[in-house]
């Protein structure tokens, strides 16, 4: 399996590769604004445009594998998110730059997306799974934890972002049987909040 095969999804969300046309799509959902709490300053500015341009740039230099995110229960755009550093040869890769609408935030699709995101990986043979996140983003780094996921460390200064202010970035994995336990989580958390 590689990482960037089509047929993407499960019973919740479908995952494309990210594409020009995606870009209305993003503009206009919710996504945009969270997007700014954490953006890091791009090369090319620090517009939506420049972000989105930016993405797909790395995307063709193969620095970086994002999809947009889609609810299969009413085709809504659901967000974005992206394989990152994809080594191959030591079987790992991060997960991020993820982005999801405030009314998605929440629901089963998070959920659902990180299952997709971490099975697919696991299918890939990655023996480590990495995320990188801005170290104030509390609530998305207890929920990695809550999934198994240990902080490694923080980077001091490690980025400026969108807003000229610099942030420290926590590093947590997944590694090995984790991976496993996270997924087997995850399916279980996913099952619960359709019944609920």
């Amino acid at each position: 399996m590689r990482l960037d095969e089509k047929g993407f999804q499960n019973d919740v969300v479908r995952l494309d590769l990210l594409e020009e046309g995606d870009r209305a799509r993003l503009e206009v959902s919710g996504a945009v604004q969270s997007m700014w709490d954490w953006l890091p300053v791009m090369p090319t500015g620090t517009n939506f445009h420049a972000y989105f341009d930016f993405m797909l740039a790395m995307k063709k230099q193969g620095s970086i594998i994002p999809f947009s995110i889609t609810r299969q229960s009413d085709d809504a755009f659901a967000g974005v998110i992206a394989y990152l550093d994809v080594s191959r040869t030591h079987r790992r890769v991060g997960i991020g730059y993820v982005w999801h609408p405030p009314e998605m935030r929440g629901t089963v699709v998070p959920v659902a997306t990180q299952m997709a995101m971490i099975g697919r990986a696991f299918g890939a043979r990655m023996r480590r799974i990495e995320f990188p996140i801005a170290a104030d983003n509390e609530r998305a780094i207890r929920a990695l934890e809550r999934l198994g996921a240990r902080q490694e460390g923080v980077l001091r200064r490690y980025m400026r972002l969108a807003d000229g202010s610099w942030s420290d970035l926590a590093v947590l994995s997944l590694v090995d049987a984790e991976i496993r336990a996270a997924i087997d989580l995850l399916k279980d958390r996913v099952a619960e909040m359709q019944l609920a």
